[in-house]
């Protein structure tokens, strides 16, 4: 009978832990002219995202750039939503370490966003279409995702609690209140996803306070580590959204920037690209998930 239930509430949770822009079947994406680069940004599985960005460049340009952990492209550029070009893979390792390097050492990146942009578009090969071929390993990583989502931990407590009829409602009513909670997770981070680079500061502070920040001599990191997410805020405008938290994994899980034998003093925007060592074989880059937690 509990295990009954236990089966009949994971499938009505589970019914509900897709995140917004997830598609756990999909193995590749057809990217072209007609595609939307944000859509595109958000359709890429977690599992192969090691980064994503938006900002405006200098010339007053959307930018989006998203870089991958398992496809045969590094990274993808859009410039005003629209397909720019590629990146490779080593390229994208580099500017993804370089980043986490002077986060963690100097001054969070995104202050000198406008300079590292700039190199990395000329590090970008124009292409008019890519297709993307995912590994595959999303689906089995789904699977890990909902054994540890901890919406679904209420549930699991009830198989083995006996039939105890009190204890079954107490457990039925922390983890209604579990998924009330978990559903208003997921509004808050659909409407963090549609801020765009140009938006107030005033219209991401009123969807939710930041959780941890750093204030600079000309503006403050918005950071928000739950949501994977990072905000750039200058003269009360957002500038740069990042993911993952690169606030968070520079003063936290710094080793994750880590490339053997990197020459971390050309870790600049201008010099980044001759930083790694030229043997280097990118076996690592597997090992790269942006977003290890079960909310994204």
């Amino acid at each position: 009978m509990t295990r009954t239930l236990a089966a009949l509430l994971l499938a009505i949770l589970c019914s509900s832990c897709a995140m917004p822009g997830r598609n756990v079947t999909a193995t590749s994406i057809q990217v072209d002219s007609a595609s939307i680069g944000r859509k595109v940004l958000a359709e890429v599985p977690l599992e192969s995202a090691m980064e994503r960005f938006e900002m405006v460049n200098r010339e007053g340009h959307q930018v989006s750039y998203v870089a991958f952990t398992d496809t045969d492209y590094g990274g993808l550029f859009f410039l005003d939503n629209k397909l720019y070009g590629t990146v490779s893979k080593r390229d994208t390792r580099i500017f993804y370490s370089c980043r986490g390097y002077a986060s963690a050492t100097h001054y969070y990146w995104a202050r000198d966003a406008l300079d590292w942009i700039d190199s990395l578009m000329a590090a970008t090969t124009p292409v008019t279409s890519v297709t993307l071929n995912f590994s595959g390993k999303t689906a089995m990583q789904s699977i890990k995702e909902v054994a540890s989502n901890p919406v679904l931990s209420a549930v699991k407590s009830l198989v083995g609690m006996g039939a105890n009829p009190l204890s079954i409602f107490n457990t039925l009513n922390t983890t209604r209140s579990d998924a009330v909670e978990y559903r208003s997770y997921k509004d808050t981070l659909q409407a963090m996803n549609d801020l765009m680079p140009g938006d107030g500061e005033d219209k991401l502070a009123k969807i939710v306070r930041p959780e941890d920040m750093s204030f600079t001599s000309d503006g403050v990191v918005m950071a928000y580590p739950s949501f994977l997410q990072d905000f750039y805020v200058n003269d009360g405008v957002v500038k740069v959204r990042q993911q993952p938290s690169f606030y968070q994994l520079s003063h936290l899980h710094a080793a994750i920037f880590y490339v053997p034998n990197m020459h971390w003093n050309l870790c600049k925007p201008y010099d980044w690209r001759q930083a790694m060592p030229p043997d280097w074989d990118g076996k690592e880059t597997g090992n790269i998930h942006a977003g290890k937690t079960s909310r994204q």
